[in-house]
């Protein structure tokens, strides 16, 4: 990362960090304590079933496999980490029971503190303390965030990822070690396997980090395309075996795409569609197979966008809006919108405060995810759960927003040309 005006962080900084963070605990807690007393015990399971289907699937010895609560044989549907990571908790705590709620909604909310304590330490060595608090206070308060532990998806663990991972390549450049790329390599390779969404963003953040670093230590990066390697290529050499198919990260992809783009599409998800509710789709998904129901909707799609360009366009457009303002989930709280907007107008400021202050590798390394992270979602749908992953780094420049209103770009603010 850029260097700090101060080497170590004061007491005060500490405090407010902690403080944060009890603040942070003491909500999610109480939202932890209201949804185990007020719905009933398998509500949480009903938040995203398909991964307590994975999951028991996975304990009764049959891998990953029957997502949507029949036997259907192996599926690619899901990343595979979080369904692991839950039948570990199911083995040890019983499936389905009111003792592994308690455990996931304990071990997603703290994912969430380490997503605050990360976005402190970011922006407290990138900006200021003042920024760094801000930056803590809304993550820890803002109502809508409060509920994400009650996600039973990886939502909060791929969040909590991609603000880790941006933190890493801060504080990797300009020399990062041959251990730590290949660390790197490791951690991104395991991402890849909890959110297959973040694989784009994974690579041209780690070009952005080659960019960064010395010439003499970039083919050093060599080691994290190994490590990353090592852990990921496990997946797609599992799909080749059970499907006969290079399917290297999910095959819902042309799922998701015909759910998004039909005849009678409206841009939002309709849920109505898939397998796990609708019994005409799972008799077909079990007749012809997941790879051929999936290419089959792959088809349907293309064929409609094709004879419908018009249409396809004006609801890719409605998604980006919805993305971005936080209206893209049916029926969604107002709070969604309140919120999304407010860290899009002001994470934008920020990302264009930093261009002003000619801090161009670090506005880049911001741009990223913002850029690439979305586009998926601008073609399929745009809940807005998905708009969360990039959020810290909004809130971030938000944040970093409030301090910088009213200044001038000046010569101690911007980066060496060499880093730019």
């Amino acid at each position: 990362m850029e260097s700090s005006p101060q080497t170590a962080a004061p007491q005060s900084s500490k405090r407010a960090t902690w403080l944060v963070l009890a603040i942070a605990l003491l909500l999610r807690l109480v939202v932890v304590l209201f949804v185990l007393f007020r719905y009933p015990p398998g509500w949480l399971y009903t938040r995203g079933n398909e991964m307590g289907f994975l999951a028991k699937s996975l304990l009764a010895g049959l891998g990953l496999s029957s997502p949507f609560g029949v036997p259907t044989g192996p599926t690619a549907f899901i990343a595979p980490v979080y369904p692991i990571l839950i039948a570990g908790i199911f083995k040890f705590f019983g499936i389905d029971s009111v003792a592994s709620a308690v455990v996931i909604l304990l071990a997603q909310t703290a994912a969430a503190l380490v997503t605050i304590w990360l976005m402190m330490r970011i922006v407290r060595t990138l900006f200021n303390e003042r920024a760094a608090l801000i930056a803590g206070l809304i993550w820890a308060c803002a109502p809508p965030l409060l509920f994400i532990p009650t996600i039973f998806w990886d939502t909060s663990f791929a969040i909590c990822a991609l603000t880790a991972l941006i933190a890493l390549v801060l504080e990797l450049r300009p020399v990062p070690s041959k251990f730590a790329w290949a660390g790197l390599g490791v951690f991104c390779g395991l991402i890849a396997l909890l959110n297959s969404a973040l694989v784009f963003t994974l690579a041209a953040l780690l070009l952005w980090l080659v960019a960064q670093s010395s010439r003499d230590t970039r083919a050093r990066c060599l080691l994290a395309v190994c490590t990353f390697a090592i852990v990921f290529s496990p997946w797609p050499i599992r799909n080749e075996r059970v499907f006969h198919a290079f399917i290297p990260l999910r095959t819902t992809v042309g799922e998701e795409l015909w759910m998004g783009n039909h005849a009678h599409s409206t841009g939002f998800l309709d849920e109505s569609l898939f397998p796990t509710y609708n019994a005409a789709e799972l008799a077909q998904y079990r007749q012809m197979g997941e790879l051929s129901y999936t290419r089959n909707k792959s088809a349907l799609a293309m064929n409609y966008i094709r004879q419908n360009p018009g249409a396809f366009v004006a609801l890719s457009t409605r998604r980006v809006i919805r993305f971005w303002t936080g209206t893209g989930t049916q029926n969604g709280s107002p709070l969604f919108a309140i919120y999304a907007t407010f860290t899009t107008l002001f994470g934008l400021i920020g990302l264009w405060q930093l261009f002003r202050g000619r801090r161009y590798a670090i506005a880049a390394c911001f741009a990223i995810p913002l850029l690439l992270f979305p586009l998926p979602y601008y073609i399929t749908h745009a809940e807005f759960r998905y708009r969360l992953i990039i959020d810290p780094l909004l809130t971030i420049l938000a944040a970093y927003a409030f301090t910088t209103f009213g200044s001038k770009s000046s010569p101690d603010q911007s980066e060496p040309a060499s880093h730019g």
